[in-house]
């Protein structure tokens, strides 16, 4: 069996996360008929701290750079790791002391160099966690970005992930490892594009690592440790009954994390399109307890969880010249994107007489001008509505797939307005657009709603 573990900065805290995390490479070790490939994020909070020396570079760097290296020589020492260690590390600061007193020379900073900056992150801690698994008799070797080969294009967030050269390579760099009866210590988070340049995968990226190696290498499953047992029925710290969802189908999961769930990243699962592989999302501290089993399978409840987007606002265009003018849609669309605004939703009744768009609050006066004056343009003249302080009610799950299931979900909502409705015929999601006020009403009754059918289906709700 070949497992992709990954650990998170969320556990990786200190040197017991370190410890922790050993353990459980070595216990699925103890088993000789499995392999492991090993996938880190930074340390907790080190890629934030990171980023502002990146972003001020003249200001303060060198104490933040002595504090960061004790911080990690700390863990070393506790582990009493090999001087080899210690000299890998020494020699990655020394590195990054160098690029930060260029940049306090220069007093800039580009999106290229802040990259490189922050992959000092994921670096350290590959070096920690290879220390970590020699304290416990594992042969293990880190791997930086530049071996690792994951190669993309476009500029991070918003990268493309160039699959066939990156399995490939992923393939040949860490298949040599594995034969030679190491551990690969994989940093998580971090890609180059084929100019060998460092590039982010945005927030999240480590688990978009753990998942692109885990369909290169054919792996029967992917874990991801984290600091929770797993994706829950709702947002636990707003729902204290919320509950872990024991399994997922995968297009189940690429739903809940294009909705925020967990803060996975929303291409998590993306690879797994190309070659099916479970993934299992647990508890680095009860790593036998429950989790959240992903795979192809549409298993489990028709409901599987909730989930709640604040600081939204709907637009609405109206008139009359709108009605059979063809194009219509597409302009608006174009006129948001021109301004760099995303449209999470867009509703146009069948009279064609408006078009209502929801977008970040953010953006409310410069798409709603940005719009009249594109429309404008063709001789449309319009009236432009404005709601703000809208949240959107997501509720997903299986059984949203079924057009009649769907008449039951809408019968769970309470007498709260109702601003706009979203639903594919083939969705596996429902989106009740409502005021901020209103939002955790809607939310607290698709939760009962889920609960439910959790009970109906286990039994007991898990």
């Amino acid at each position: 069996m070949r497992v992709v573990s990954k650990f998170g900065g969320s556990v990786l805290r200190d040197v017991e996360g370190y410890r922790k995390a050993a353990q459980i490479v070595k216990e699925l070790l103890n088993d000789t008929e499995n392999e492991v490939v090993v996938v880190v994020s930074a340390m907790k909070g080190i890629t934030d701290s990171l980023l502002r020396v990146s972003e001020n570079p003249h200001r303060g760097w060198r104490e933040y750079l002595r504090a960061l290296q004790r911080r990690h020589e700390r863990v070393l020492d506790q582990l009493n790791a090999d001087e080899k260690w210690k000299e890998s590390l020494r020699e990655l600061f020394d590195n990054l002391n160098k690029v930060l007193w260029a940049l306090e020379i220069l007093k800039e900073s580009t999106p290229r160099t802040k990259d490189y900056i922050l992959s000092f992150g994921e670096r350290s801690s590959s070096v920690l966690m290879a220390a970590a698994l020699e304290s416990v008799g594992i042969d293990a070797e880190p791997v930086f970005p530049e071996r690792l080969g994951i190669y993309v294009e476009g500029e991070p967030p918003n990268v493309t992930i160039l699959y066939d050269m990156t399995f490939e390579k992923v393939r040949e760099n860490l298949g040599s490892i594995l034969s030679e009866g190491r551990i690969p210590v994989a940093t998580g988070f971090l890609g180059i594009n084929i100019e060998g340049v460092i590039t982010n995968l945005g927030r999240g990226g480590s688990d978009l690592t753990a998942t692109i190696l885990g369909a290169a290498l054919n792996a029967d499953e992917v874990r991801l440790y984290t600091d929770v047992d797993g994706i829950k029925t709702a947002n636990p710290r707003e729902f204290k009954e919320a509950v872990t969802i024991p399994e997922l189908s995968l297009y189940e999961a690429i739903e809940l994390a294009r909705l925020g769930a967990k803060r996975l990243h929303p291409k998590t699962f993306e690879p797994l399109l190309r070659r099916p592989t479970d993934v299992r999302i647990l508890s680095l501290y009860n790593p036998h307890g429950s989790s959240t089993l992903i795979s192809y399978k549409k298993q489990g409840p028709n409901l599987k969880a909730v989930a709640v987007m604040n600081d939204l606002a709907l637009i609405s265009v109206k008139g009359v010249g709108m009605v059979e003018m063809k194009g219509t849609a597409a302009k608006v669309m174009e006129a948001c994107a021109k301004v760099g605004a995303n449209i999470y939703a867009i509703s146009q009744p069948i009279s064609e007489t408006s078009i209502t768009i929801a977008v970040n609050k953010g953006f409310t006066d410069i798409v709603a001008k940005a719009v009249k004056n594109s429309l404008g343009l063709y001789g449309i003249d319009v009236e432009v509505d404005i709601k703000p302080d809208v949240s959107a009610v997501s509720i997903v799950g299986k059984g949203l797939e079924e057009p009649t299931y769907v008449s039951n979900v809408l019968r769970e909502l309470p007498n709260e307005p109702v601003l706009l409705v979203t639903k594919g015929p083939s969705d596996l999601s429902l989106t009740i657009f409502t005021t901020h006020r209103a939002a955790r009403s809607i939310a607290s009754s698709f939760h009962k709603a889920i609960l439910k059918e959790m009970e109906k289906y286990y039994g007991v709700a898990k």
